[in-house]
């Protein structure tokens, strides 16, 4: 897989320097083909993060509950190893929580998870104001689609969730509008 990448990359670094001396020399297909396998690899390797970062959260949170268990633990295993034992154990295991480029990757994916889900929000509300699903003004239906919309460049820099964005609110208010409902509201 290292090699086809580095075999991707030196080709679209000679094929740009081809590009840039004789502009119009080159073959197009195989302009359009390397594009295309760069395209291909790019989608693969982010697959393979993807994958990577799901799998070292999975490892902290294994390593978090070790670490749990040791610590509550401590007398019980110096008995059987010791305390420099322990302490090493530790030790080890506290390095583990120090993982940024990992931190960065999740928060990335987050960020990328919420702003696809604020999208289609705004969109759900679009179409269903477009097709007369609901009874607002044009300005209000606007105004509250650009606030959810606002929302992106508000929660860009939270690294979890602050009030309103667990779900929470909007599912009590689903409950509580739907006992209205029962009881005959129309509202």
């Amino acid at each position: 897989m290292e090699s086809n990448i580095k075999g991707l990359v030196a080709a679209g670094h000679e094929m740009a320097s081809e590009l840039k001396a004789e502009c119009g020399a080159v073959d197009m297909r195989s302009v359009a083909k390397l594009i295309s396998d760069l395209a291909t690899q790019l989608e693969v390797q982010l697959v393979r993060a993807n994958a990577l970062a799901a799998e070292n959260a999975l490892a902290r949170k294994a390593v978090q509950a070790f670490c749990d268990v040791v610590g509550d633990s401590t007398e019980v295993i110096c008995e059987e190893i010791g305390r420099d034992g322990v302490l090493v154990i530790l030790e080890a295991m506290k390095a583990t929580g120090n993982m940024p480029a990992t931190d960065a990757f999740l928060s990335e994916i987050r960020a990328e998870a919420r702003n696809e889900g604020i999208n289609y929000t705004a969109s759900r509300l679009a179409a269903a104001f477009n097709h007369g699903f609901i009874n607002k003004s044009l300005r209000e239906v606007f105004d509250v689609t650009r606030m959810i919309l606002s929302a992106k460049e508000e929660l860009a820099n939270e690294p979890h969730p602050i009030d309103g964005l667990s779900g929470e609110y909007a599912e009590k208010s689903l409950e509580e509008w739907a006992e209205q409902l029962r009881k005959g509201g129309n509202q």
